[in-house]
């Protein structure tokens, strides 16, 4: 951002308000507003108006609310967008509204480790926010760099489909996002960052366990369950995987078992257990012996933080966290160890998800930095890694471009 820029609206998740408003303050010495979420509406929009210098920091909430038009009004020179990925999908209205309000903004600048988070084009978002005006028509991005078919919706209808990017355009494709954006990993700037340890857990699924998964694999019920549809077997399914008593299924869950021996043999290791299902961590937190945190949607601000600096402080050892709701926003450095208990695209969610726990000081660079993941034997489990596996290569080359820039 170029220093005669004096009134920036930095947009960011609403976890991360009070923590961006304090960065912002020590890094450039300037004045950071903060529109708090819990605010009365008119309250919102007195700090707007009376926001004259410095940064307003928003979150992506606020941007698509009744609150849109007091921004356009306010005259901000510029816009940081914090995870930009956010706007990964153009229909969405918080997508619209972003795009609506970086119109006529001459500097912006958008921050995200996963700018297509599940699919290639889903950059498309970043680019037109960034330049309108070049990258105005998302259907005439998609036929000039992808790979398009029409394909049937089963209801007499057509729609575009997109199967990975162009052979002939991805060169093309790196070149012009090497232009355009500057790409810096994380190793690049903490060298002495170790890897990752991860440790796949193959469980053995019980015997009720393994005939409620067979019968919602050819059917859409079981003697306990019936599904609505295809995806809300899918879900079900996942359910059964992690633990039956979910939907009432009487069984034990290996992937439980498994963490109670866990926290058995290691209390005081720094840990979290990352979930897709809250109802699976409320479940977890009230048959564990040892004391915990848990962070999920509902969560308030406050609260949040007062977790995290229980758990960075040691007065916790461990943390429950549902994957949407603690992807971001989140340094968890003393923690030694992540535990997946599940797994769902899409796939930046996970690689964030993990994030959480990475040094950020060259001090704590040799604490251990393990990943488990439960996987469930011969069932849908593994089959979801490996899609995940496939899904992290296919946006790869958006993700890591500058490595497929030098051929890598």
């Amino acid at each position: 951002m170029e220093r005669n820029v004096d009134k920036v609206i930095v947009i960011c998740p609403a976890s991360a308000i009070y923590p961006w408003a304090s960065e912002y303050s020590a890094w450039s010495g300037k004045l950071a507003t903060v529109v708090d979420g819990n605010h009365t509406l008119s309250k919102k929009r007195r700090t707007i108006a009376n926001w004259k210098e410095g940064a307003l920091i928003v979150s992506y909430r606020t941007v698509s609310s009744s609150l849109l038009q007091p921004l356009i009004d306010s005259s901000a020179e510029g816009i940081i967008l914090d995870e930009a990925h956010r706007v990964k999908n153009p229909s969405r209205q918080t997508s619209k509204s972003i795009f609506k309000l970086g119109k006529g903004v001459k500097f912006k600048l958008a921050l995200t480790g996963t700018p297509a988070p599940n699919k290639p084009q889903e950059v498309w978002g970043i680019l037109h926010f960034l330049y309108p005006s070049h990258f105005k028509s998302y259907w005439k991005f998609l036929d000039e760099y992808f790979i398009t078919v029409m394909q049937s919706n089963g209801r007499g209808g057509k729609y575009k489909d997109v199967m990975g990017l162009r052979p002939d355009k991805s060169a093309e494709f790196t070149r012009m996002l090497s232009k355009i954006a500057t790409q810096r990993k994380r190793r690049d700037v903490m060298k002495w960052l170790p890897e990752k340890d991860y440790s796949k857990i193959l469980l053995t699924p019980t015997l009720a366990q393994r005939k409620a998964l067979e019968e919602l694999q050819n059917y859409f019920e079981t003697g306990d369950v019936v599904t609505q549809g295809v995806l809300d077997r899918l879900i079900r399914y996942r359910q059964v995987c992690l633990h039956p008593e979910l939907l009432g299924i009487k069984s034990k869950s290996p992937k439980a078992d498994w963490l109670h021996s866990y926290f058995d043999d290691y209390p005081d290791t720094p840990t979290i257990v990352f979930s897709k299902f809250t109802s699976f961590l409320h479940l977890l937190a009230s048959e564990l012996k040892v004391k915990c945190g848990m962070i999920v949607g509902s969560t308030g601000t406050k609260e949040r933080a007062q977790l995290i600096k229980s758990f960075q402080s040691g007065k916790l050892n461990l943390l429950l966290i549902n994957i949407d709701a603690g992807k971001e926003a989140l340094t968890l450095d003393r923690a030694e160890a992540i535990i997946f208990t599940d797994k769902f695209p899409p796939v930046g969610d996970i690689e964030q998800a993990e994030d959480r726990f990475i040094a950020t000081t060259e001090d704590k660079a040799d604490k251990p930095h393990q990943i488990y993941e439960l996987i469930l034997k011969d069932t849908y489990d593994e089959e979801l890694y490996q899609l995940i596996a496939e899904r992290a290569e296919s946006v790869d080359v958006i993700n890591n471009f500058a490595k497929h820039m030098k051929g890598e």
